[in-house]
C-alpha cells in the first residue's frame, strides 16, 4: 500500500505539507504583528491542485497590507456587538475603537477552501480563530478578493 505524501512542492508557493490533517504553506499570513498559518484544502481532494481561484487567494493571504486589522476590525465589531446585545453589556464591555475587538481574538489559522467544489467565484479565504466572547463556536472572517466581507461563528457563515 502507497503511503500518502506528507508533503507537495508547489512552483509558486514552495513547500506545503500536512500538519495537524491540514496542508499548511510553509510561508505564513501577516496578520498586525502575528505569523498566521495559511491552510489549503486541494481541489476535488487531488494533491497538488490549486484551482486559479485558490492561488489568487493564497497571494492575497500573502499579500495583506500592515494595517489589516485596523481595516478588518469593523467587520468583526459588528459580530461582538452582536453578541454584546444578544447577552446583555454587563460581561461585554463595548470598545472606544473598533481595533481593540482583536484583543478578545487568538488566530488559528487562513483556510483556503477548494472553490470549485464550493461554487465560490470570487477568491475567497476565511480566517478562523478563537474569539472570548463565543468560545465555543470561535469566529471565522471572510476575506473576498482580498478584503473582509463578514465575519460569523465558525460553520455559520451563509455560502
Amino acid at each position: 500500500m502507497m503511503k500518502s505524501p506528507t508533503s507537495y512542492y508547489d512552483a509558486e508557493f514552495g513547500q506545503i505539507r500536512i500538519e495537524d490533517n491540514h496542508w499548511t504553506l510553509a510561508q505564513c499570513a501577516v496578520l498586525g504583528d502575528r505569523c498566521v498559518p495559511i491552510c489549503v484544502d486541494f481541489e476535488q481532494g487531488q494533491i497538488g491542485e490549486l484551482s486559479s481561484l485558490q492561488r489568487a487567494a493564497i497571494r492575497q493571504a500573502l499579500a495583506l497590507p500592515s494595517d489589516v486589522l485596523r481595516i478588518t476590525a469593523p467587520v468583526v465589531l459588528q459580530n461582538y456587538d452582536v453578541y454584546r446585545e444578544m447577552i446583555g453589556d454587563e460581561s461585554m464591555p463595548p470598545l472606544a475603537n473598533p481595533i481593540q475587538v482583536w484583543d478578545e481574538v487568538t488566530f488559528s489559522y487562513i483556510y483556503v477552501p477548494p472553490h470549485v467544489e464550493y461554487d465560490l467565484h470570487i477568491a475567497t479565504f476565511e480566517l478562523i480563530a478563537e474569539c472570548d466572547w463565543e468560545p465555543e463556536h470561535g469566529l471565522e472572517v471572510r476575506f473576498r478578493n482580498g478584503v473582509a466581507d463578514d465575519a460569523d461563528q465558525i460553520g455559520e457563515t451563509g455560502r
